[in-house]
Parts: C-alpha cells; sequence; structure tokens
C-alpha cells in the first residue's frame, strides 16, 4: 500500500528533461552505428546530437516545460553548469585546440611527387600552442577540435540536464542494447561473411570495410572490441546497480538476470573477434565482473535468500561457454597468440614498441605545447624514416627493403597525446579524467562491488589504450565521456536514496 501511495505522488519528469533524454539516447546509440565517427557525415550527426543534448539543458523554455520539481529552469541550469569543474576544463581544452587551429607552424604541401610538410610563421607568434595547416576532411586541428566539442557537448548536457534516475536508466538501456546489438550482428558477419562475400570484407554485410579487419560496424577490429568492453562495463554497472542490497525499487521484476545475459553475448563477441589485446583486456573485465557476481550470489544463498539465481548463473555461464567454444576458430586464435608470444619476447623491435618509441620522439620536440591537434599523421613519418622497420612494409631477402608503411595513429593513445597536445594539453585531459573517475568513487556507497567492477573496467580501457589507438575513434570517444558520466551520475543518484534509506 505504501509503494501504491509513493507511486501516485511521484512527479513526472519535466520536458526539458524528456528532450535531453531524447537527444543523448540518440548520440550514444548512434555512436554503435557510425562506422566508428570517422567519415564527414557521421561526426557531423555526432556533433549535431551533441550540441542539441546540451541546448535543451540551457536553451530558455517555457516554465511548464521545467517541471514541477524545481530542478530545471534557465537561471538554475546555467547556475549548475557553471559550478561544474568539468565544463571549466572542457572549454579551456576546446579553447586551447582552437588557438592550435588558429596558429599553425608547419603546412602540408601536395604536389606531383606526394606530400611533404614545410615550417611557415605562426600568426600568434612561436610562443603560443600551434598546429599543422592541412586539410579538414582528411585531419587536422579544427577536425579535432568538432570532435572533442561533441564530447564535451553531450557530458555538458547531461550533468545539466539530466536530474533524474529514470532519465540516467532511459539513456543507458538505449546505449547498451544498441552496442549489444552491434556485437551480435558482428557475430552474425563473422559466419557469414566468408562463405558470401569471399576475401572482401563488409560491414553491415554492405558497406566496403577499407580494413580487411572489421567487427560489427568499425572498420578496425580492435577499436569494435574496445567498443564492446565498453558496452559490457557499462552493463555489469547496471546489473550491481539493480542489487543494491537495501534497494526497495528493484526488489521485484529487477531486470539484473538481462545484463548478465547481455554480459555473456558482449564476452562472446569480444571472444570470436580474435583481437589479442581485446581478448586478454576483455577477459580481465568479465572475471572481475564474475567473481563478484557470484560472490554476491553466493552470498545471498548463505543468507537464506533466492538460490535459483545462483543456478541460474552457473547454467547461464557454462552453456554460453561451451557454446562459444564450439564455434572458436581455434587455429586462428593459436596463431594471435603465437605471434603475441613473439611480440613479448622480442618487444623493443616489435612494430608496437617502436611507433610508441618514434612518437615519444616526435613529443620530445614540442614538448610543453605538443605539434597540435590532429598533427601525428604528418609529422610522425619525418621520424619514421630513421627506422627502416616502420618505414618499409618487409624486407626482401634479395631485393631489400620494399614498400611504405603509412600511420596515421600511433598506436598509443597516451604518447599520442602528448605529441598532438604537449604537457599543457595532456595535463587538462588528465584532470578531466581525474575529475570523471572521483565522481565514480563518490557514489561508491551505491554499490561496493559496482564501484569496484566500474573501477577495475576504466582501468582496463586505459591500459588497452597504450597498445592501441581507441580514444583515436570519434564515436567511442563520444560513447566513452557519455556513459561513464551517465554510470557516475547513476551512482549518485542511488547513494543518495542509500543515504535516506539509511
Amino acid at each position: 500500500m505504501l509503494q501504491s501511495n509513493k507511486k501516485r505522488r511521484r512527479i513526472p519528469i519535466a520536458i526539458r528533461e524528456r528532450l535531453v533524454c531524447l537527444a543523448a539516447s540518440m548520440t550514444l546509440v548512434f555512436t554503435a552505428w557510425s562506422i566508428g565517427g570517422y567519415n564527414d557525415w557521421a561526426l557531423h550527426l555526432l556533433f549535431l546530437c551533441a550540441l542539441l543534448t546540451f541546448s535543451f539543458s540551457i536553451a530558455p523554455m517555457p516554465i511548464s516545460w521545467n517541471g514541477y520539481d524545481c530542478r530545471h529552469g534557465f537561471s538554475i541550469n546555467i547556475k549548475r553548469l557553471l559550478r561544474l569543474p568539468f565544463f571549466w576544463l572542457g572549454t579551456i581544452f576546446l579553447i586551447y585546440i582552437l588557438i592550435q587551429y588558429l596558429n599553425p607552424s608547419v603546412e602540408l604541401v601536395r604536389g606531383s611527387e606526394g606530400w611533404w610538410v614545410q615550417s611557415i610563421s605562426p600568426p600568434l607568434g612561436a610562443g603560443m600552442p600551434s598546429s599543422v595547416k592541412a586539410d579538414y576532411s582528411e585531419m587536422n586541428s579544427f577536425r579535432a577540435l568538432v570532435i572533442h566539442a561533441a564530447a564535451m557537448l553531450t557530458v555538458w548536457g547531461i550533468l545539466v540536464g539530466i536530474q533524474r534516475r529514470k532519465t540516467v536508466l532511459v539513456i543507458l538501456w538505449s546505449f547498451v542494447l544498441s552496442g549489444t546489438l552491434m556485437g551480435f550482428i558482428a557475430i552474425l558477419q563473422e559466419f557469414s561473411s566468408n562463405k558470401t562475400w569471399g576475401t572482401t570484407q563488409y560491414i553491415l554485410w554492405s558497406i566496403e570495410s577499407s580494413n580487411f579487419y572489421p567487427w560489427g560496424t568499425f572498420m578496425y577490429r580492435n577499436q569494435g572490441v574496445a567498443f564492446l568492453i565498453l558496452t559490457l562495463i557499462v552493463a555489469g554497472a547496471l546489473y550491481f546497480i539493480y542489487l543494491r542490497k537495501n534497494s526497495v525499487i528493484y526488489s521485484q521484476r529487477s531486470p539484473h538476470l538481462l545484463c548478465y545475459l547481455i554480459v555473456f553475448i558482449l564476452g562472446g563477441s569480444i571472444w570470436l573477434a580474435l583481437s589479442r589485446a581485446g581478448i586478454f583486456l576483455g577477459g580481465v573485465a568479465l572475471l572481475t565482473f564474475f567473481i563478484l557476481a557470484l560472490v554476491n550470489s553466493f552470498n545471498k544463498v548463505l543468507k537464506g535468500e533466492s538460490k535459483w539465481v545462483f543456478l541460474v548463473f552457473l547454467v547461464l555461464g557454462t552453456g554460453c561457454g561451451l557454446l562459444f567454444s564450439q564455434f572458436s576458430n581455434w587455429e586462428s586464435l593459436n596463431k594471435r597468440l603465437i605471434s603475441l608470444q613473439s611480440n613479448i619476447e622480442n618487444i623493443q623491435s616489435s612494430d608496437r614498441f617502436l611507433t610508441s618509441k618514434v612518437t615519444l620522439e616526435m613529443a620530445s620536440k614540442r614538448l610543453i605545447f605538443g605539434w597540435g591537434a590532429g598533427s601525428f599523421r604528418y609529422i610522425f613519418p619525418i621520424h619514421q624514416k630513421n627506422y627502416d622497420q616502420l618505414w618499409y612494409y618487409y624486407k626482401h631477402p634479395t631485393i631489400g627493403w620494399v614498400g611504405r608503411k603509412e600511420y596515421h595513429y600511433a598506436h598509443n593513445d597516451w604518447f599520442q597525446f602528448l605529441a598532438e597536445y604537449g604537457i599543457i594539453g595532456s595535463f587538462i585531459i588528465f584532470l578531466l579524467l581525474l575529475d570523471l573517475i572521483l565522481r565514480i568513487i563518490k557514489g561508491y556507497k551505491a554499490t561496493y562491488s559496482g564501484t569496484i567492477f566500474i573501477i577495475v573496467g576504466v582501468s582496463v580501457i586505459f591500459i588497452h589504450n597504450i597498445f592501441d589507438f581507441i580514444f583515436s575513434s570519434p564515436a567511442y570517444w563520444v560513447a566513452f565521456w557519455g556513459s561513464m558520466v551517465l554510470v557516475s551520475k547513476l551512482l549518485s543518484l542511488e547513494a543518495m536514496i542509500h543515504k535516506k534509506e539509511v
């Protein structure tokens, strides 16, 4: 009776918040289907959705659209925005990139024999942040500014315009279901592409991939797997939040078992992708989830609560494990593992190690301000040519070194950040990430297991960025910030409820 009375007194969600929820959901759902966000149309659509998310949160609207709970309003939301450290840090970072764009010190020149770079006089002076003057359609500082602005606008809109737990859950579930569908489609494509399309690789069975190893809707397998790991972390966080110990709202008809099933589907897609770093780091996230989930379930059994849930875990785990084991390409996996072992044993001569080394050499030339956002692909070849293994494709037994390699990304996001943004820009990124982690930790009272799992998951993402160019994908960059800020928001709201119950 008490619960029904509470439902009757529940205040409707403000129209403003519903609009922010819709725009944020569109943004995060689209990240799974934007082909990585690299094409102009995909990037601009991501930016438009992010701009709508932010605009709905602060734009003047009719008073009735602000709701009856006094959580919204033009002046209220503006003050809320200005109190956010994330807003000021993000604004400073965007201004920093804009200064780089307006102050090019190197210019890209194209001729009949190819392209090269040459120094030019920076308009704002040599003592200011600078960049490489290049085409927007390929990559330059302004394009990087659009990418980062899409992520920042999404986060600002969520932090200001989303104040109710229900809207947070709507956006998170939209993201999780969209990412899970992408992972499931990747599995279907794996079993049908070779038979149907021969050696040509396609995305969604119709879009020709420029890379021979796509996964899901991502041209690069490692980025597709990283996106699935991110989705898995969010799904796992929802699982533990729904199992919150003292929750009354989630005690009946809780969708935690659906979260559990989703984690298995995502884990299977990650396994079948045959990404070495993805399998290892995704395995760490999965193992952490299973240990924490089993401990929670076992504790409930000891307290005399539902034993069948514990049995469901065992049945699902065993069944899905056997299913994916049966369809796994063990021969290809064995080759990947042998290659990984060889790289570890000869790490100093591996391409990834040398690429990171050369990127640090590149960064050391302009350590304070960096070469400019989006400059890596233009400046890296200057240092790359000093290493034959990186400059050429392979060494022929009789002819010698043959072919030419092109690196658009460093395969190490942290070193590339340092090379492009310098110490100052990288420190701002560090503060933004620190703010996010502190937000997650502050909500630990909502679910201790969930907080541990999220922190492990974020650590897995950071480690993954040492070996791959994950953050270089515009879609992933927006999805990471949007989903993790939403998870931190949900934890804080749940912690508030927990405090009231205690």
